[in-house]
């Protein structure tokens, strides 16, 4: 946000800090702003931002739970955080948003379970158990954000044992990350199914307790995975069937969709007829012609609970309305 250009920014930042219900809220980074309306903001309440001033405001700086930056020099003035490993790796692991956002709303699951822990005894002996899905040396940046989520103080864990998470050097393994990246990657809708059908696979068929954090929630490392221990011999055919369905975001494959879907199979050498219907259903929608009774309905739609996938079909659906305008122009 740039401040000069907003009329009433402290009641935008108030109205936001008490309407939202999202699982992420909104992090603000605000700019040009003078002192006056540095102090407004500091005096919100659950409002997360980032302040640059145009003046002086280090008499503000000390002690605030607002981050300051600078924008000549490039530099925090009061985040003491320099390691942020754990963070990076978050970002760089997931390789979409989405996937990032369900890791964050997994950590923060676990907090709450370590803080009822706390609450309930007043000791983390069941620590180990607790955060065994994730490495160890990321442990403390775990108990950190508990400790700063709930403004609580976390006890001193010098006593615990704690695991060696360390994955054993492997041999033999393939590095199937080419053959990852033409699955992904030639069609978007394609692409975006296939993650989703990886994840389903591997919350169904998988012990988590034999994966990693990244085998966990980055698909190239679980692809990677599963094809080493569970795929030796290739995808499953029941699994490439179930991908061409779409079932997950319901999207309809064009002709286009159906060219790129036999491009993937055949670049990959796997020799699996896709399921007639598909073929049909392109078929039937490229020579359809547009109707005013075009309706939403047509699946069921997603709790919005379940955030992630009511996103997916907000999407699939605004796509299905561009067809329909293309489809009255021609």
């Amino acid at each position: 946000m740039e401040s000069t250009a907003l009329h009433d920014l402290k009641s935008l930042l108030e109205f936001e800090s008490t309407n939202t219900y999202s699982q992420a809220p909104s992090l603000y980074f605000i700019y040009n702003l003078d002192k006056d309306k540095v102090k407004e903001v500091m005096s919100l309440e659950n409002v997360r931002c980032i302040l640059n001033a145009s003046e002086n405001v280090s008499d503000l700086v000390n002690g605030s739970k607002f981050v300051f930056y600078n924008k000549k020099s490039n530099q925090f003035l009061n985040l003491e955080e320099t390691d942020l490993g754990f963070e990076e790796y978050l970002i760089t692991s997931s390789g979409n948003k989405e996937v990032l956002q369900d890791t964050i709303q997994k950590i923060k699951v676990t907090s709450s379970i370590i803080f009822t822990e706390l609450n309930k005894d007043g000791t983390l002996d069941k620590l180990p158990e607790l955060l065994k899905e994730f490495d160890p040396k990321y442990w403390k940046k775990i108990l950190d954000f508990t400790g700063s989520y709930f403004d609580i103080e976390i006890p001193d864990l010098s006593h615990l044992s704690l695991p060696d998470r360390k994955e054993k050097p492997s041999k033999n393994l393939i590095d199937y990350s080419d053959e990852y990246a033409i699955l992904v990657s030639t069609n978007k809708a394609i692409g975006k199914e296939f993650i989703q059908l990886l994840h389903d696979y591997r919350s169904k068929k998988v012990n988590s307790s034999h994966l990693v954090l990244e085998q966990l929630f980055n698909p190239l490392e679980l692809y990677n995975y599963l094809r080493n221990h569970h795929w030796k011999e290739g995808i499953p055919e029941s699994f490439i069937k179930e991908w061409s369905e779409m079932s997950f975001s319901q999207y309809k494959l064009t002709e286009a969709d159906s060219i790129d879907f036999e491009s993937i199979l055949s670049k990959l050498d796997i020799h699996i007829q896709i399921p007639k219907k598909i073929k049909d259903d392109v078929k039937d929608i490229s020579k359809s012609k547009p109707t005013d009774n075009f309706s939403v309905q047509e699946t069921k739609i997603p709790s919005i609970k379940d955030f992630p996938q009511f996103k997916i079909w907000i999407g699939d659906m605004l796509g299905k309305i561009e067809d329909q305008l293309e489809l009255k122009k021609k």
